[in-house]
Order: structure tokens, then sequence, then C-alpha cells
């Protein structure tokens, strides 16, 4: 089932290119998408690296981390995408859909308070340290090969508005100090913030702000609602909507390079 929310956004870990409008629903990937976009999913259950306690194996987790992004980044080449302009979209951005999960589920087996202040700081600690992996894999293979063009097409754009050789060098020094193999790596649902299989308890809805740290927001649910009232659902249709918010309105600030 789908979690429908107002107009969205996808961002990227790369100050270089802005966010970007994301107006048609992908079943694919089960987010909204800008129109024509190429997307590569690919799952990781955070979950799944951690023991009985909810203590988490780092290192493996890591190196699961990194083999998503080096199979993503194979994926693009070898797809045969349905259209023209996803195809175009495939070369130009080369996104990934990384659907992060199993927030919940470790919070559960820590059997901590997932209302707790210290337990959202505890898990936004790790919702970094993940997100920051990917970005920095995706910086590795952007120096190792090359970085996706959607770099040089922004550059460009700025070239025809400056007309500075300044404002050309500062561009690619910036490019040589930040560029990602990918425009988009990451993706979260809300609904992970509660763990699966069970009744969603409402106190886990103070995790919602784990999912500020990827760069879109997913809809797969895997957890019972069927005891909520009106009132419950809307309390947390209204959270997550804040988050879509704040997220549309950062995207909207240029950032510093």
């Amino acid at each position: 089932m789908f979690f429908a929310l107002e107009p969205s956004v996808v961002t990227s870990p790369c100050p270089l290119l802005p966010a970007e409008a994301a107006n048609e629903f992908s079943p694919q990937v089960c987010m909204q998408v800008p129109s024509h976009s190429a997307w590569i999913p690919l799952e990781l259950d955070i979950a799944a690296f951690a023991d009985s306690q909810g203590e988490i194996a780092m290192t493996a987790l890591e190196h699961a981390l990194v083999a998503c992004v080096d199979d993503g980044d194979k994926l693009h080449d070898q797809t045969e995408w349905a259209e023209p302009l996803i195809e175009y979209d495939s070369w130009l951005n080369r996104r990934l859909a990384i659907a992060l999960r199993g927030w919940g589920d470790i919070v559960d087996r820590r059997g901590v308070d997932p209302a707790s202040l210290q337990t959202l700081r505890d898990m936004e600690q790790l919702a970094e340290w993940v997100c920051r992996t990917v970005h920095d894999r995706s910086r590795y293979l952007a120096q190792q090969s090359n970085w996706c063009p959607a770099l040089d097409e922004a550059g460009a754009l700025v070239m025809q508005k400056k007309q500075s050789r300044a404002w050309g060098r500062r561009w690619r020094k910036a490019v040589r100090d930040v560029a990602v193999r990918h425009r988009n790596l990451t993706t979260m649902s809300p609904w992970d913030v509660f763990p699966r299989g069970k009744r969603a308890d409402l106190r886990y809805a103070d995790l919602l702000p784990l999912t500020r740290f990827a760069d879109s927001l997913s809809f797969q649910r895997d957890v019972s609602i069927a005891h909520w009232n009106v009132s419950d659902f809307k309390g947390f249709y209204e959270r997550v909507s804040a988050i879509v918010r704040c997220n549309n309105d950062a995207g909207l600030v240029a950032k510093q390079v």
C-alpha cells in the first residue's frame, strides 16, 4: 500500500546539483520522481546487520553499502531503458534509489523507548553514517572514472550566466572537491520507522526525522495500521508532510561550495 503526499522534491548529496521537482509516481521505486527519470532500485536492510540486541556489525554493513553503490553503477550501463528520454537521464544523472530499511526493527531489538530523544539521536547518528558512506563511495567512483554528466551541464549553465573566467575556475575547483558519480543515492520510507510485521505503535513516529537524511521518500509499508483511527492517521500524515515541506524549502536554498 502507498502513502500519498503533496508534491515533493528529490535532492542530491552533491551541493552543485539542485533539488528537482518530483511530479510523477514510479511503481518501480515506489516513490515520486522527476518526469522521464531513470532509477536503479536497490534495497538494504540495515537490521540484517544487527544482532538480537540491536548492535550493528559496522564493517559488514559498510561493505554492503559500498557494494550497493558499485552494483547500481554497473546496472546503469547494463540496463536497456524503455524510452530515449529515460535512457538519456540514465547517462546524465546515474540515479540510484538505495532503499534503507529496518530502522524500527533496530530500535525494537534494543528495547529502548522509541519516543526518547536519546533514541532518536542514536539512530540519527547511524543514519548519517550510512548516507555518508554511500556518498563517499559515489565521490570515490567519480574520482576514479568520471562524475555524472549533470555536473558538466550545470557548469555550462553557470558559465552562461556569469561570463567570468574566475567563476569558471571556481566551478572547476568545486567539481573536483565535491563531484559525485550519482545524482541521487538513498531513499527511505516513513513506514520503516516502525518495526515490520507488527501493529504500528505511534511512539515510533518520533523517529520520522531519520528520513531527512535520505535523498527522497518512498512509500513502501510493511506494518498494520488497522487499529489507527482518523486522528492517528491525520497526525502521522501531518508529521510526514512537515518533513517534506522542510526538504522542499531546503532545496530552494543555494548551497555554498
